[in-house]
């Protein structure tokens, strides 16, 4: 229930953790042995249990407490919050300072009008990844983060500097996770200067 509440707040925040949907979803009740096992397939796994009372309490807590903050942020600023928070990011365009791999094409297409649409279309790649890597890494919760993160930033229309410093503070979760920090602390320390 608390997590649930921290991530609704968190998304509601910064929309951008929204990613983390699917790992979160169904990394709670998973059965990560029977996964490494291999004695089902991941998809005969996920939709085994797909709803389960954890599952939906973490759905419902983590939703009412986002459209709750939405809802109440609205009421107070109006279309303005919506558009600012959720919308704008949408049909973003930077055409300067820019790392995307979709910069070239913003810059040349930048001031017709076609280039709403090729906003909109840069997130068929970046989500079609995201998506994959949240069913196919949930029961490796930092995994799956970390290469969530990794696919927002590299396919993202745009990237600045700050964006390579979001995949990079959770690289020592995987440390930790796959223990390498316990077999050689210089790994994690190392791993944390990155």
């Amino acid at each position: 229930m608390i997590a649930g509440l921290l991530y609704g707040l968190s998304v509601h925040f910064k929309i951008y953790p929204i990613i983390y949907c699917i790992p979160f979803y169904f990394y709670i009740d998973c059965n990560k042995d029977a996964i490494l096992k291999g004695d089902k397939t991941l998809f005969q796994l996920i939709f085994t249990n797909f709803f389960t009372k954890n599952r939906l309490i973490f759905t419902l807590v983590s939703a009412s407490t986002f459209l709750f903050l939405s809802g109440t942020f609205y009421y107070i600023y109006g279309y303005e919050f919506i558009y600012e928070g959720y919308l704008y990011h949408l049909i973003r365009k930077d055409n300067r300072h820019n790392f995307s791999v979709y910069f070239y094409m913003i810059y040349q297409m930048y001031d017709q009008q076609s280039s709403k649409l090729m906003a909109i279309l840069t997130f068929i790649p970046q989500w079609s990844v995201i998506i994959a890597a949240g069913f196919a890494f949930h029961y490796d919760i930092f995994f799956a983060m970390v290469i969530q993160t990794w696919a927002f930033v590299a396919f993202n229309k745009v990237m600045t500097a700050q964006y390579f410093l979001w995949y990079m503070s959770l690289m020592p979760f995987i440390a930790i996770n796959n223990g390498a920090i316990h077999k050689n602390p210089w790994i994690g320390f190392s791993i944390y200067l990155l």
